[in-house]
C-alpha cells in the first residue's frame, strides 16, 4: 500500500511540475512579447523627433513651392533643396518628360565635382523609373541584378555606385524624374528614398498647376490654329518695344504679309486645306523670324505680322525675302495634288523717336498692298 501511495504522489508531482513548466513558458512568452513591444515603442519614440523634423521640412517645402509658378523657378528650388538634404551626393539631376517626343530631357542639375553629364535624355535608371512610375534605391549598381552597369553612363563616365531616384508624377501621368547619385556605396537610405518621393509628389502638383496656368495663358494670347500670338497681345508688346527702342536709340523692323489668293485655295480645296496652308506658313515664319526678342502674330484671316528687334532696312528685307522664298518653295499634298502658295509682304523700320503704333502699322499696311498691286509674291519697303 505504501508503494501505491508513493506512485500516486510521484505522478501528482510530475503533473504539478508539468503544469508549472507550462505556466512558466507562457509567462516567459508574455514577457518576451512585452519586451518586444517596449523595444518597438522605444524605437518609435526615438524616431519621433526625426519624423517631426521631416514633417516640418516637408511643410516648409510645400509652402515655398506653392508660391512658385514659373517652371524654371520650381526646378531650381527643388534641385537646391535636394542639394541641402543630400549633402553627400555627387550630383542631382532633374529630367523633364517630353510627351510629344516620348523621351526624357535633362532640365537642370547640381554637380559638386568636376564632371560631365552626357546622358541628356536620361540613363537606364531614369528610364526604369519612368517606365515603372516608382522610386528606385540602389546601394551598389555593380551588384544590382536589375541593371547592366556597363550600360550606365553614370557608372562608366562618373563611377557612380549608389542612387536614389523618384518619378515626379500625378497619378499615372509622369512629368519627370529626379535622381541623386554618389560614387560611394550605400550612400542613400530608405528614409532618403521616402523623403525624395514626398518632395517629388509635392513638386508634381505644383508643376502641373504651373503647366495648366501656362496653358490657360496661352489660350488667352495665342491663336489655336497656328499657335502664333493674337493681334491684341502683339500690339501691346509692340507698344512696349517701341518705348524701349526710344530709350535705347535703336530701330525696330515690322513685317506684314498676306497669303496671295487665299480665297481661291479655300474655294477649290476646302477649309481643311486652307487651315493646313495657314499652319504651314506659321511654321515657316517661326523658322525664319522666330529669334529671341522677335514676335510673330496672326493679324487676322490670312494676314500675319512680325516685329524684329535691333533691326535695320537690310535685315528686315532679308528676313522678308527669306520668308517669301521659303513659302514659294513649300508645298502641300492633297488627294495626290501638289498645292503651292505665295505671300506678299510689306516692310518698314521704325525710327528711334517713333512711338505711335497706329502710324507704324499704317505704313507697313500700305507697303503690303503696294506689293499686292504690283503683282503679288514680292516684298515692298515703306521708306
Amino acid at each position: 500500500m505504501a508503494g501505491g501511495i508513493f506512485v500516486f504522489f510521484y505522478r501528482a508531482r510530475l503533473k504539478f511540475l508539468s503544469v508549472l513548466q507550462g505556466e512558466n513558458e507562457r509567462i516567459e512568452v508574455e514577457i518576451n512579447l512585452l519586451e518586444k513591444g517596449l523595444k518597438e515603442k522605444k524605437e518609435t519614440l526615438a524616431l519621433l523627433p526625426e519624423r517631426r523634423k521631416r514633417l516640418s521640412l516637408l511643410f516648409s517645402i510645400s509652402q515655398n513651392l506653392i508660391e512658385l509658378i514659373d517652371t524654371s523657378e520650381i526646378y531650381d528650388y527643388i534641385i537646391n533643396t535636394l542639394g541641402d538634404l543630400f549633402p553627400d551626393s555627387d550630383s542631382i539631376l532633374f529630367f523633364v518628360f517630353e510627351k510629344d517626343k516620348d523621351s526624357l530631357s535633362l532640365s537642370c542639375s547640381l554637380k559638386r565635382k568636376e564632371m560631365v553629364i552626357k546622358e541628356k535624355e536620361g540613363d537606364i535608371l531614369d528610364k526604369w523609373v519612368l517606365r515603372h512610375n516608382c522610386s528606385l534605391l540602389i546601394d551598389d549598381l555593380t551588384r544590382d541584378f536589375r541593371f547592366d552597369y556597363t550600360h550606365s553612363h553614370s557608372y562608366t563616365q562618373r563611377k557612380s555606385r549608389s542612387f536614389v531616384a523618384s518619378p515626379i508624377s500625378v497619378g499615372d501621368k509622369v512629368l519627370g524624374v529626379m535622381r541623386a547619385e554618389s560614387q560611394n556605396v550605400s550612400n542613400f537610405s530608405l528614409e532618403d528614398s521616402r523623403i525624395l518621393r514626398n518632395i517629388c509628389d509635392l513638386a508634381a502638383v505644383v508643376i502641373e498647376r504651373g503647366n495648366l496656368l501656362h496653358y490657360a495663358k496661352d489660350l488667352a494670347i495665342k491663336d489655336s490654329l497656328t499657335s502664333l500670338f493674337l493681334r491684341d497681345y502683339f500690339f501691346e508688346r509692340l507698344d512696349e518695344e517701341l518705348k524701349r527702342c526710344s530709350e535705347r536709340n535703336s530701330n525696330l523692323g515690322l513685317l506684314m504679309l498676306d497669303i496671295d489668293d487665299f480665297k481661291m485655295v479655300n474655294d477649290q480645296y476646302g477649309h481643311v486645306v486652307g487651315d493646313s496652308v495657314l499652319k504651314k506658313l506659321a511654321k515657316i515664319l517661326n523658322g525664319k523670324a522666330g529669334e529671341p526678342g522677335n514676335l510673330i502674330a496672326r493679324y487676322g484671316g490670312e494676314e500675319f505680322i512680325i516685329y524684329v528687334v535691333e533691326c535695320d532696312k537690310d535685315k528686315i528685307l532679308k528676313i522678308g525675302e527669306d520668308i517669301r522664298l521659303a513659302t514659294e518653295e513649300a508645298e502641300l499634298t492633297f488627294r495626290r495634288k501638289k498645292i503651292k502658295f505665295t505671300v506678299s509682304l510689306g516692310a518698314v523700320v521704325s525710327q528711334p523717336d517713333e512711338r505711335d503704333v497706329n502710324k507704324l502699322t499704317e505704313k507697313v499696311d500700305k507697303a503690303l498692298y503696294k506689293a499686292k498691286r504690283e503683282g503679288k509674291n514680292r516684298i515692298c519697303f515703306a521708306g
